[in-house]
């Protein structure tokens, strides 16, 4: 590893590369419930931030001996021994005091409070059981459903099917993330260590650089975006969003032609030959950004269109400018 500052190194460690993605989803969540305070909106941002440091620092922590199998992974700080381990765990319980204890003192809310920790604890177990407990990331896709029903109730507890649809899209993006993107892209440290995940139990390995995928895994990969389908398509006929059956006609045109390039990237990703992470994780980031600016775009009817052009500019951006700064290249981030 290249000479480079102890601060530049934690925050390889914090990995925020995609916090800014998190904080987006409470975000739009209280859009849609009509909060339009800047400052109250920016600390749900900071929440969404140490959230997501809470749970990436954990699940470094948790994976240390896996990831020491893969020759890709070496360099990550806690396996490299850079940054102790006591040290993450540190970070870990400080970013889980600050999110709470903001939501406690800002929002005032016991049931907030507590919605928000359902979603670390589930969060939380994935990171800790993840290689070793067969479908728990179920657990990591609830918690990001979670965190969409925790944004909303900030508002008000009055919550609508609206929000409650989305927060399913998360969940299925979101396994879709962990089973299918994830287990493929540590498919050969996962194998070797023989981790428990949906991924490796199903047959999905890498054979002298091959990546050998079952096509019952294929199958299922496809069912749950076919899956999202279905959903997207019921969010849109959603009261006050109507898109299906109104003259909204730029939004339809975006929402299908966002569809075509998730069905698109997907295929490219599930028909990869050869083992190739950097080509791999190209796509991971393709399919995500285009799922998540779908949702947001949906949403323009009952969301101003200046905060969700901020929505769709934000993670992006975020995502790339830190890639660029920690790692050098703006859509591949060492992970």
């Amino acid at each position: 590893m290249k000479t480079q500052s102890n601060l530049s190194v934690y925050f390889r460690l914090l990995r925020p590369q995609t916090a800014a993605m998190l904080s987006s989803i409470l975000l739009v969540s209280a859009l849609v419930m009509g909060q339009r305070d800047i400052f109250l909106l920016f600390i749900l941002f900071i929440i969404g931030l140490f959230s997501h440091f809470f749970g990436y620092v954990l699940n470094d922590y948790a994976d240390i001996e896996i990831d020491k199998k893969s020759k890709d992974l070496k360099e990550k700080p806690l396996v490299s021994g850079i940054i102790p381990k006591q040290h993450a765990a540190f970070i870990v319980i400080f970013s889980a005091i600050v999110g709470f204890t903001l939501t406690i003192v800002v929002f005032r809310s016991v049931y907030s409070f507590l919605i928000l920790g359902i979603a670390g604890i589930l969060g939380g177990s994935y990171n800790l059981y993840g290689k070793k407990i067969p479908g728990s990331e179920i657990l990591v896709s609830a918690g990001l459903s979670f965190y969409c029903i925790f944004g909303a109730s900030t508002v008000s507890l009055n919550i609508p099917n609206t929000i409650y649809i989305i927060a399913i899209l998360f969940f299925i993006d979101s396994v879709f993330m962990h089973v299918v993107q994830g287990g493929i892209k540590d498919a050969d440290h996962d194998f070797l260590e023989k981790a428990k995940n949906i991924t490796t139990l199903w047959g999905v390995k890498v054979k002298n650089g091959k990546l050998i995928i079952p096509k019952s895994y294929i199958a299922f990969s496809f069912f749950l975006k076919f899956l999202f389908l279905f959903f997207v398509i019921l969010l849109g006929i959603q009261p006050g969003l109507n898109i299906w059956g109104s003259n909204q006609y730029l939004v339809q045109i975006f929402v299908i032609l966002l569809l075509i390039m998730v069905f698109f990237l997907t295929y490219k990703f599930l028909y990869i030959k050869t083992f190739d992470r950097s080509k791999i994780k190209r796509l991971y980031a393709g399919i995500n950004s285009a799922a998540l600016a779908l949702i947001f775009i949906m949403l323009i009817p009952i969301i101003e269109f200046e905060y969700i052009a901020f929505l769709l500019f934000l993670p992006i951006t975020w995502y790339m400018i830190c890639n660029k700064l920690l790692y050098g290249k703006a859509l591949e981030p060492q992970v």
